[in-house]
């Protein structure tokens, strides 16, 4: 009986302790997004509203350059969850290019969100017919510190071209769509969910712009180099575009900084996905996440209190 009495407060004991020290939440929590511009940012104030109203963190949505920023951001805490491209956060994990160390504190909370589409515009009148075309010409890649700059290598490899055969121009979407207008650049390229703002904005005001396709067979050489590239094509309905754009996407995912705890991720995690009609509604890219879209093909390790929630929905073993 004194055994049964001992052991049953050594438990009672260990389990206060661990109430006890178990890591308090933090008063604020960042979300690392992109330009105000692309869809980052509307999806970024959606979740941040959800973790302040339902979590109890005063959260917001943190205005960067996107991507390839928000991974370094994410390693060095300075923000705490982040909007990125699959294929850039796992270069950020493997320490490759454009990355010079391995980024682990940088792990998985939602695959799928949304889908990163590679759009290349020029003006109406541009020489340019074909990606083919680019060599010599400026080009902007939207925000330093974006995904867009290592995406667009990756497509002109497929034509044999490298970063010496253009002359890149980094600045915001809004910017970039003004100097394509006014004949400042000669292209910009955008990675981001469909409809991206800044596009719309040009092609709602009727200006004079159009869109370069990927050919078939550069779209077979790319698909087959880097397992991260599926195919799509942009409907005319869209931008109102003439004829349907040949090009490709990369997933959107959600990443979060490992110093959270399991406790905290967990139930952001849950918070996220009892409230999506919220995320829905911030921007018609993601008006397509499930349950299960938020699994499909997470490139690098998911955070433990993210796989403790899909665990429980069965989702993840």
């Amino acid at each position: 009986m004194r055994n049964k009495a001992f052991w049953s407060l050594v438990i009672l004991f260990l389990v206060c302790s661990s109430a006890l020290f178990a890591a308090p939440d933090p008063k604020f929590l960042t979300i690392g997004t992109a330009g105000s511009g692309g869809a980052y940012y509307p999806i970024g104030i959606a979740m941040a509203d959800i973790i302040t109203n339902k979590v109890g963190i005063q959260t917001t949505a943190q205005i960067t350059g996107g991507a390839i920023e928000n991974n370094s951001l994410i390693n060095s805490r300075v923000v705490d969850l982040a909007i990125s491209q699959g294929s850039t956060s796992f270069k950020a994990y493997q320490g490759l290019p454009p990355y010079k160390q391995k980024l682990t504190n940088v792990q998985g909370m939602i695959s799928g969100l949304s889908q990163g589409v590679f759009q290349l515009v020029v003006h109406k009148n541009s020489p340019i017919k074909s990606i083919k075309d680019i060599k010599g010409k400026k080009i902007s890649l939207g925000p330093a510190g974006g995904g867009a700059i290592t995406t667009f290598l990756e497509v002109i490899s497929a034509y044999g071209y490298t970063e010496k055969d253009f002359q890149a121009v980094y600045t915001s979407y809004e910017q970039a769509s003004d100097a394509l207008v006014d004949g400042n650049v000669d292209a910009i390229v955008v990675q981001a969910a469909l409809p991206t703002p800044s596009i719309t904005q040009l092609t709602a005001a009727k200006k004079p712009v159009r869109f370069i396709s990927i050919e078939e067979e550069a779209l077979k050489r790319l698909m087959a180099k880097y397992a991260y590239f599926a195919k799509l094509t942009i409907p005319k309905e869209v931008y109102g575009t003439d004829e349907p754009v040949n090009t490709f996407y990369i997933a959107n995912i959600v990443v979060v900084s490992k110093s959270l705890s399991t406790d905290l991720v967990y139930r952001i995690t849950k918070a996220m996905f009892e409230n999506l009609d919220t995320i829905h509604k911030s921007h018609p890219s993601v008006k397509g996440l499930t349950l299960e879209t938020a699994v499909a093909g997470m490139p690098i390790p998911w955070h433990p209190g993210a796989a403790k929630y899909y665990k429980e929905k069965g989702l993840l073993k």
